[in-house]
């Protein structure tokens, strides 16, 4: 593909794609990146973010962290820094414009399926690493439930299938990931099923429905997570948290998938 051509076409996929904490208990990727991204230590860390569009994913870790960000589009790159983000314009398939060992986090979220060479970035990713650094691994899962029940009845999988989705050219299963992964110096500690809504949320849109002060909602939530959540849409965190048990216990089954991945030794443990 012509570089420009991808650049331009990035360019209006950034007017279109301009998610927000809107629909953060919609989207359990939001908690579970910004989750992990502290795991890795101390603040303040320094964390890379590969496509960070918008910025809008780990904004909210800008105030206490060193946080940088990658992206094609000048539209994601402007966006990003008025979040607080060190954003650059950078195609993420070339070198990244950074030392070696250089940062304690690299994210990398649902960006492989867009790429025509993973490789490079997964190996851009281990090098700017330190060597205890950890990356984490976002991607679109295809064998999810719903893809493989629509492939049994014969009605195709629109996740994968053109025009439905256009913008994904690479696929992933979880053992096709942990081989790439693994085949690129990095050893998967946590493997995490994401977004198990999109297999299916009809049953829970009673719930959903119910966001509103149902004060006998709010008393079995706090219940249930022994006074940790006083929401004030108890219905979203109820499904939020059932849809995360799902992902955690079918991972393979989840529409989406995380990995959290520290550096292999020399000897590749």
């Amino acid at each position: 593909m012509d570089p420009n051509s991808y650049k331009d076409f990035y360019e209006v996929e950034a007017d279109k794609y301009a998610p927000d904490d809107s629909g953060y208990y919609r989207h359990d990727r939001y908690f579970n990146i910004r989750h992990f991204s502290e795991m890795a230590g101390k603040a303040p860390l320094r964390i890379l973010d590969v496509g960070c569009g918008n910025g809008y994913q780990l904004a909210p870790l800008a105030g206490r962290h060193e946080v940088h960000g990658l992206d094609v589009s000048e539209a994601n790159v402007r966006s990003a820094s008025e979040k607080g983000i060190k954003a650059v314009l950078q195609d993420v398939e070339s070198e990244f414009p950074f030392s070696d060992g250089f940062f304690d986090v690299v994210v990398c979220s649902e960006i492989l399926e867009h790429l025509f060479f993973p490789e490079k970035v997964m190996a851009e990713c281990l090098r700017v690493l330190k060597p205890s650094g950890r990356l984490i691994v976002t991607v679109p899962n295809l064998y999810c439930l719903r893809n493989r029940l629509s492939v049994l009845l014969g009605r195709g999988a629109v996740f994968i299938e053109y025009p439905e989705n256009r913008i994904h050219i690479r696929f992933y299963s979880i053992t096709g990931m942990k081989a790439l992964l693994e085949k690129n110096g990095f050893r998967i500690t946590r493997v995490l099923g994401q977004h198990f809504a999109m297999n299916f949320d009809w049953p829970f849109r009673v719930i959903w429905y119910m966001h509103g002060g149902n004060r006998g909602l709010r008393l079995l939530i706090r219940a249930l997570t022994l006074g940790r959540y006083a929401p004030a849409r108890p219905g979203e965190v109820l499904q939020f948290n059932l849809f995360r048990l799902l992902g955690r216990l079918f991972p393979s089954l989840s529409p989406g998938l995380l990995f959290y991945c520290a550096k292999a030794d020399r000897s590749g443990v």
